[in-house]
């Protein structure tokens, strides 16, 4: 939300638009970019094996209840994109499960990425060796209502849960048009598309 360089803008919408792609042939639904990042992970820097349900700033949002958790978790999808490969350690890995049953872990090189349903698979992240880890983490979420604003924020105070409270969407500003826009302003926007 926060990049306002055009050409790394261009960037993560590709990739984006790619995942979207991917998923959308696996399983005949869109799903919308939720979140993204880019991490530096330090050297000793670990992360336990986990799920990908709701981000920190959820779940310490004192207006996001129980109530609203059990309703669905909202990050259906995750998207790791390796930008350096000049560490040591630090490899995504999948602990044993049925899918994994011996467990599993990722190799990395520059611009690999890994697309998984990380709601229902654990992965963690071993410790980082030698030199700092890079990588792009996207997550998509299949309720539009999550996905994240396509515009740069100026306000760096603002994270994916508050900007939802203070900005107001636009049409643009989704990747394609809710079936809700119907008789004259459906007529209007199709004549605006095709000139």
């Amino acid at each position: 939300m926060n990049i306002f360089n055009e050409t790394i803008r261009l960037l993560f919408q590709k990739v984006e638009t790619h995942c979207t792609a991917e998923i959308y042939k696996a399983t005949g639904k869109v799903f919308y970019p939720e979140m993204s990042t880019i991490t530096e992970w330090p050297i000793g820097g670990i992360q336990e094996p986990h799920l990908d349900t709701y981000s920190n700033q959820e779940m310490d949002d004192e207006d996001f209840n129980e109530e609203e958790r059990e309703k669905s978790p909202r990050r259906e999808w995750t998207c790791i994109l390796y930008l350096n490969d000049d560490y040591t350690g630090g490899e995504t890995y999948f602990p044993p499960s049925d899918y994994y049953p011996f467990g599993t872990q990722i190799e990395k090189e520059v611009g690999d990425g890994l697309l998984f349903q990380g709601i229902y698979h654990g992965h963690g992240v071993f410790k980082v060796r030698r030199a700092p880890r890079h990588t792009l983490a996207i997550w998509f979420s299949e309720d539009m209502n999550h996905a994240m604003t396509q515009r740069p924020i100026e306000n760096l105070d603002h994270n994916e849960n508050s900007i939802r409270h203070d900005l107001q969407y636009r049409v643009d500003d989704l990747l394609f048009l809710d079936n809700r826009l119907e008789g004259p302003d459906w007529v209007n926007w199709k004549r605006q598309a095709k000139s």
